[in-house]
């Protein structure tokens, strides 16, 4: 993933409620389905993860700030 696949899909998960929710809910599905292979360390990432703490991290990189 290129650091502006990255940048688009926090974007993406910044302001589209529906893709953050399925994302979260069936993220090897919804990776797929914008052209991204989901790599097993991805998957690990976003297991149990919800579409609200996803959206609070989108948040974090989007303000160009480390994930804490």
């Amino acid at each position: 993933m290129t650091q502006t696949d990255f940048q688009n899909l926090i974007n993406r998960v910044m302001t589209d409620e529906v893709f953050a929710k399925s994302l979260a809910d069936n993220p090897t599905e919804t990776l797929k389905g914008i052209g991204v292979e989901a790599t097993p360390e991805m998957l690990d990432a976003l297991k149990d993860v919800d579409a609200n703490s996803l959206k609070h991290l989108a948040a974090t990189f989007g303000d160009d700030r480390a994930a804490l």
